[in-house]
């Protein structure tokens, strides 16, 4: 995985796109098992990333409608 993605400006569009490409390799039965294991994690890191970042965007939501 990309850790610019993860550490720097996370984008959850082109994370998401990673994930596609990431499911499109793990369908391909050429794909090794240990390779496949670490597309496997990569994504798992992604999707944690996903529901962090939109968790801050709720929190900011949040805090908006109360003002």
């Amino acid at each position: 995985m990309d850790n610019n993605m993860i550490d720097n400006e996370f984008s959850v569009e082109k994370a998401f796109e990673r994930l596609a490409e990431i499911n499109s390799l793990l369908e391909n039965p050429q794909v090794s098992l240990k390779d496949s294991l670490a597309l496997y994690t990569e994504g798992v890191k992604l999707v944690d990333s996903c529901k962090k970042n939109l968790e801050d965007v709720e929190k900011e939501i949040k805090i908006l409608n109360e003002v």
